[in-house]
């Protein structure tokens, strides 16, 4: 009988509990915070984060057996990569977990901004319910132009949707992707130029943080749509908000807010063309249990097998730019 200790796997934010029974089932599981993971790092073995933890040097340094992070989601923002494999720790995470569920929201939110419907909730005498329907609001989306940042596992998504809708689509991309339905590859300035709705899809890189400031949105075709379903830190909500109350940006919809939960003087509260979620565009069941199976890969890289999905080594490298939680 050997008698060789489970490794210990720290928990720091919500897994479901199949996901919890799976990692006990193969070690001792500890639960812990964001705030409190570094100080339950000393004897563990393997981590696993979703959003606010940050895995950095300083996490790192108290981290002596430290063998894999897994992050229960797409994005790897919150850790740093290069600092853990530089100590010999394997990044994993869930790319494809919730692509449907982001490509259902974008394609959502383009309907909503474009032919909004106030349903009856109850009895409308027929002067009420004539006077409604009296109302024209709205425009078709074909004929529309879309602007798509980052065309890798949902950006292509919505572009085919876009596209399917006879929408003309434009994308832009750090990789050389061909789409296999019509839609063209542009700069960014074309993009924002000739775009009626931008939506961007990137991870948070130095190259996207801040991506969509006074510069980005002043060359934003005249009374253009916004759509964030990405991260908060790729745009600067003060000139977006700025942009909205200008009439230069006529219509946004943001999901991923900087900082998070947004404070009371967001500059996007109390604006009427802005649609405000609370981070939910992954928020459908079973994307929330894809993501909670980085378990499978934790448990691989404990056992000494290799991982489905390990991190790149620099978001840039990912197949297509996307980025959600």
């Amino acid at each position: 009988m050997s008698d060789r200790k489970p490794p210990v796997i720290v928990v720091s934010e919500p897994l479901n509990e199949s996901s919890l029974e799976y990692l006990r089932a193969h070690g001792e599981v500890r639960l812990a915070t964001a705030q409190t993971a570094g100080r339950a790092m000393a004897d563990a073995d393997a981590l696993v984060v979703r959003t606010y933890t940050r895995v950095d040097r300083e996490l790192l340094s108290g981290a002596g057996r430290l063998k894999v992070v897994g992050r229960a989601g797409v994005a790897i923002d919150n850790i740093d990569v290069a600092a853990c494999r530089a100590r010999g720790v394997e990044v994993v995470h869930t790319p494809e977990a919730n692509t449907l569920a982001v490509v259902d929201y974008t394609v959502r939110m383009i309907i909503e901004m474009n032919r909004r419907f106030w349903p009856m909730t109850g009895f409308m005498p027929a002067e009420e319910f004539h006077k409604a329907r009296g109302q024209i609001y709205g425009r078709f989306l074909s004929g529309l132009t879309l602007g798509i940042v980052g065309c890798g596992r949902i950006g292509s998504r919505v572009a085919r949707a876009a596209s399917g809708l006879g929408m003309r689509v434009l994308y832009n991309d750090i990789l050389d992707i061909r789409l296999d339905f019509p839609a063209e590859a542009v700069d960014k300035p074309t993009l924002y130029a000739s775009s009626d709705i931008v939506t961007i899809h990137v991870p948070l890189t130095k190259l996207t943080r801040g991506m969509i400031d006074s510069s980005a949105l002043a060359q934003f075709k005249c009374g253009g749509q916004f759509i964030n379903a990405a991260r908060g830190q790729c745009v600067n909500y003060a000139d977006l908000g700025a942009a909205l109350r200008g009439g230069r940006i006529s219509a946004a919809v943001i999901d991923c807010h900087d900082p998070e939960p947004p404070p009371p003087d967001y500059p996007l509260f109390g604006l009427g063309n802005v649609i405000l979620t609370p981070h939910v565009a992954a928020r459908v069941p079973d994307a929330v249990q894809r993501m909670c199976d980085v378990v499978f890969d934790v448990v691989a890289v404990l056992e000494g097998r290799k991982p489905r999905f390990a991190a790149p080594a620099e978001p840039d490298e990912t197949d297509g730019t996307d980025g959600q939680i």
